[in-house]
């Protein structure tokens, strides 16, 4: 009989431990897990003046695509080393490289090349595609240098 009654408290044991288990893993993420990379938002402020009209969704839409500031894309051939610091990832180091490797070929012909600056793998070079580019005027130069 208390055989029976102890299985019958640790099923009930087991049994609260799997619901709580499931409970804690069903609570949603919070909302800042996900965002830790990305830059806060920016507040509306609420207007202490009540007849003032409240903006419209497709102002506030227009206000949030010129938050981002205006980006130019940095030129391979032709940015300083503080440029190119400027870059994520980048520092005085790699900055340095990718200066001598742009003097020993001639300059970049291609975005891609910067892949074969020594210490900028997949990863890195996914991250600085979309800040850098070569111009054409340099690249047409550099290309008839090299023949």
């Amino acid at each position: 009989m208390i055989g029976s009654l102890l299985f019958k408290l640790g099923m009930l044991f087991v049994a609260m431990g799997v619901s709580f288990w499931l409970v804690w893993h069903a609570q949603p993420p919070s909302p800042t897990t996900g965002a830790i990379d990305e830059k806060p938002a920016e507040v509306v402020p609420i207007s202490p003046v009540p007849h003032e009209q409240t903006p419209k969704v497709e102002t506030i839409g227009e206000k949030a695509r010129t938050i981002q500031p205006d980006r130019r894309l940095l030129d391979l051939n032709r940015a300083s080393a503080g440029e190119l610091e400027s870059l994520p990832g980048i520092g005085a180091v790699m900055a340095q490289r990718v200066i001598a490797f742009r003097e020993s070929t001639g300059g970049f012909r291609t975005v891609e090349e910067l892949r074969e600056v020594k210490g900028i793998g997949p990863k890195k070079f996914d991250r600085l595609k979309s800040f850098v580019t070569v111009s054409t005027a340099k690249s047409k130069q550099v290309m008839e240098q090299r023949g």
